[in-house]
């Protein structure tokens, strides 16, 4: 999960009321614990004013907004649209989609592309690193091959990148608009051959890929 994804969803779920379920739940625990401390007046009555009113943000915001984020979340059970996998299961997608997914000739995929134990990602969204780091890829090499005068290659480096809308990290549904345009504004500067704004990606988003190019 994203910070952006995550903090998406947990606004939505602050503004979500409790259900009676959860008002019940919030109840009983609240009862339970003022059964408990009427049982301890005398550490009640030291209480301070301000811990007083700690204990009542406690009991009428903090708890509910607790329960309705973890309604939510549960609610929605993973990552949109698909749900969450494992570090295991997010490693297998990833060498499934490197398996289907030209790079460069030369070039190979970077040891950090895989899932870090422990960490739970958007299931179907390997694709998305896999085919990010390809497409950055096969920018450095037009680059190169561009600075090289390699006009055989740079051809062949410009066909792929124009091809790059049929790709599913393109046309998949975790690539928002904004992603589109901005590898739009890339392959139309390939097309046109500038290599500026080609250049400007790659420094901004594709640095690790730069500087292990063949």
């Amino acid at each position: 999960m994203t910070h952006d994804e995550f903090a998406q969803r947990l606004e939505t779920a602050l503004v979500e009321p409790m259900t009676p379920a959860q008002r019940t739940a919030v109840d009983t625990r609240v009862s339970a614990a003022v059964a408990r401390a009427a049982r301890r007046p005398t550490g009640w009555r030291r209480m301070t004013t301000r811990t007083a009113l700690l204990v009542a943000l406690l009991v009428l915001v903090v708890l509910p907004t607790l329960f309705g984020v973890s309604a939510a979340l549960l609610r929605a059970g993973s990552e949109t649209p698909f749900g969450l996998a494992g570090s295991a299961e997010f490693n297998r997608e990833i060498e499934a989609v490197k398996a289907v997914t030209p790079i460069p000739p030369g070039y190979t995929w970077p040891a950090t592309l895989r899932a870090k134990d422990g960490v739970v990602y958007s299931r179907g969204g390997g694709y998305m690193q896999v085919q990010y780091i390809a497409f950055c890829m096969w920018q450095v090499d037009w680059l190169n091959a561009r600075q090289a005068n390699d006009v055989t290659r740079q051809a062949a480096d410009r066909d792929v990148i124009q091809g790059y809308p049929t790709w599913q990290s393109y046309t998949g549904p975790f690539a928002d608009q904004s992603y589109r345009d901005l590898m739009d504004k890339v392959i139309a500067a390939v097309r046109r051959d500038d290599p500026a704004p080609v250049a400007a990606n790659v420094d901004l988003n594709c640095s690790g890929v730069r500087s292990m190019h063949p």
